[in-house]
């Protein structure tokens, strides 16, 4: 059988263990790409390799339960192809609503010992109170980019209760004088702001990343990694097949075959030249200030970080402030968008103010 430790960096598929190796101080990994180069199959061969305690969340208890649970005799545990590879015997099973851990098993296929790894629900996290999670040293959250149509919590609902969540596990590590726990999320590449990408403050990065061409950047020890198909290119199997050649081209196609964030609106995303604009409008959110000029010969508006004393200001992090901006500000900036006459710095103020405004807030 193959050795779990012995891995080939060139043989076509994603490591996890070499971002560990390349940015082995950061606290936080967030890697993002076509589907297919094997982000999961890593991390987990990595966990069990190297004897590391770790937790595997997924956003609900129903994606728990197909984990845990074989359908008519067919396993869906992420650790089948691993133990089809290597020998494993790694199996699910489920320990509550929600919650469930991954176990070596013995000859009959019985569960036994404590679990190498816990799988939580997202919405199972007020469920976890009385499992110890003391020795846990990485917390993966899968698929944290929900799909399309995937109903998710409101607003930032799902950043707070994960950051919560790594919080009271690093905070016990950190007590006791053990190494940071490492935060994993992975994803393909279907919307660049959520409720994580948006707590994490790391939407326009991921923009950025992505518009350059480059692989990595690292921000305030966060290592984001967006694997491109430059990085692992398509096998010429896959390059032939009917479904990639049809699709390829499409919006669709650029998200599952080249990972970028295609169904995003980048158009009114430029810089543009302030020096005889007005500065209307100071808004603050999450702490950090932009400001709102308005072009009086051309009647644009534009959104940047330059600083001027301005006429209104807006506080975004308060429900009175949120509430007065919809209703005195809201409507004159959407049409404005509309009419392509308010343009953006960065794709976050664009995402806040005209794309998910009434659903991050509750106006």
């Amino acid at each position: 059988m193959n050795d779990l430790k012995a891995e080939n960096y060139k043989d076509g598929y994603y490591h996890f263990r070499r971002d560990t190796e390349l940015y082995p101080s950061s606290w936080c990994y967030i890697v993002f790409s076509r589907r297919g180069p094997g982000k999961t199959y890593s991390f987990l061969r990595m966990m069990l390799a190297d004897h590391i305690p770790f937790v595997y969340m997924k956003r609900t208890k129903e994606d728990v339960e197909l984990i845990c649970n074989p359908i008519d005799g067919r396993d869906l545990s992420p650790f089948v192809p691993i133990n089809r590879d290597f020998g494993t015997d790694i199996k699910a099973k489920q320990i509550d609503k929600g919650i469930g851990g991954f176990y070596h098993t013995n000859s009959e296929g019985e569960c036994i010992g404590k679990p190498v790894g816990i799988i939580l629900a997202m919405n199972a996290i007020k469920g976890i109170k009385g499992i110890d999670l003391s020795d846990i040293r990485y917390f993966c959250f899968d698929e944290f980019i929900p799909q399309i149509g995937e109903i998710t919590r409101r607003g930032d609902v799902e950043g707070e209760m994960m950051l919560s969540l790594y919080m009271t596990i690093a905070r016990d590590r950190l007590k006791r004088g053990e190494e940071d726990l490492k935060l994993v999320l992975f994803a393909n590449a279907e919307q660049v702001s959520t409720g994580v990408t948006r707590v994490l403050d790391v939407v326009d990065d991921m923009c950025q990343l992505v518009a350059s061409g480059e692989n990595y950047v690292n921000v305030r020890d966060i290592c984001i990694h967006h694997i491109t198909e430059d990085e692992i290119p398509f096998t010429p199997e896959e390059l032939n097949s009917p479904m990639y050649r049809a699709l390829r081209g499409t919006v669709w196609g650029r998200k599952a075959f080249g990972g970028e964030f295609a169904s995003q609106d980048f158009t009114n995303i430029c810089k543009m030249p302030i020096k005889k604009a007005r500065c209307m409008y100071e808004v603050c959110y999450r702490g950090k200030y932009f400001y709102i000029y308005l072009q009086p010969t051309t009647g644009v508006f534009y959104a940047c970080t330059t600083k001027q004393r301005s006429i209104f200001s807006y506080n975004l992090d308060t429900e009175n402030g949120q509430k007065l901006f919809y209703r005195e500000r809201y409507n004159q900036l959407r049409e404005a968008c509309a009419n392509d006459k308010f343009k953006f710095e960065k794709y976050s103020y664009y995402d806040l103010l005209i794309v998910n405004y009434k659903s991050i807030f509750k106006v």
